[in-house]
């Protein structure tokens, strides 16, 4: 049997998706392929499911890491993979859930050989600014330094320690490995129209602020102020709005209304990478599941060989 992906844009609906469908058949453990959903304490910015559904239901790869470590695509192949062969040694049926692209590629096509971290070589570029940074591989790896951008600090430093390893650059190593396809997974995307989304985003934000997220980010601020994970959408908004920060070269609302207006507008931005992504890995086109829901949860129970009707209740 292959290995079911449910993938597709941010606030779509994938989530409680799976979650029926495990609910429905106790065989089924879910996979997280979402980068936000394996930090502890960052529970409403994510949509994280609740603390009864992750009692009621299997979950791997969620609160695994504190907001301040970094978790690699090369982490999560490691520890996906691990949790699959597990899954299947007690012979249950994984279910990979999740719209992170670089995490999908890292199971359906494998990773590219990359040298492992250099402590001393890091410590030496602590004193160096993002600018400096920056520049440094603009000159060595432009290619990379393009993609990245000078506000990452920690792809920046890695770009950088790849090169200074193994002497080529990042591109180089990328374009050495061959990607072959994982013929052990079947990818299933789905999407909203678009209207129909952005009205989700716009509920699915109000109620993220409603049950605490501007508590939730303070937390984080007061324990870890320097964590990575705080530049994801709706964190990095609302730690700017913590900061007092505001976007440069336009103007947004006062107060609450102004974090909401934010968020709003950069998880619109983040469904249009989301969706030029999954157009650049499949032929097919998209379940939208305000129209064909159930013939997703149908494709999905044959894909398990759950037969309609079927399975725990």
């Amino acid at each position: 049997m292959k290995i079911p992906i449910l993938t597709g844009t941010t606030a779509s609906g994938k989530t409680a998706i799976a979650i029926e469908l495990a609910r429905d058949h106790g065989d089924i453990e879910i996979v997280n392929a979402d980068s936000m959903l394996v930090y502890r304490g960052m529970d409403v910015g994510t949509a994280k499911p609740s603390a009864q559904e992750l009692r009621d239901i299997p979950h791997h790869l969620v609160d695994i890491r504190n907001p301040d470590e970094p978790y690699t695509a090369g982490d999560f192949f490691r520890e996906a993979t691990a949790a699959i062969r597990e899954i299947q040694a007690r012979g249950k049926k994984p279910f990979v859930v999740g719209g992170t692209g670089f995490y999908l590629k890292a199971l359906l096509y494998g990773m590219w050989s990359a040298p492992p971290a250099d402590p001393g070589f890091r410590a030496r570029l602590e004193n160096l600014s993002n600018e400096q940074l920056f520049s440094d591989l603009s000159r060595s790896d432009p290619v990379s330094a393009a993609k990245i951008g000078q506000n990452d600090r920690y792809r920046l430093v890695r770009a950088l320690e790849i090169l200074h390893l193994s002497g080529q650059t990042t591109s180089e190593l990328r374009s050495a490995t061959k990607p072959i396809p994982n013929p052990d997974f079947e990818f299933f995307w789905v999407d909203r129209d678009t209207p129909e989304l952005h009205s989700r985003i716009h509920e699915r934000t109000a109620q993220m602020l409603r049950n605490g997220l501007i508590d939730e980010v303070s937390k984080i601020l007061k324990s870890t102020p320097e964590a990575r994970s705080l530049g994801a959408v709706g964190y990095a908004q609302v730690r700017d709005f913590l900061k007092g920060n505001k976007p440069k070269g336009r103007k947004i609302k006062e107060g609450m209304a102004g974090v909401q207006d934010e968020i709003e507008l950069a998880t619109r931005q983040l469904v249009k990478r989301q969706r030029t992504w999954f157009k650049s890995q499949t032929d097919a086109t998209p379940t939208l599941l305000e129209r064909d829901r159930d013939l997703l949860l149908g494709r999905l129970r044959e894909a398990f060989s759950v037969a309609n009707g079927q399975g725990k209740k």
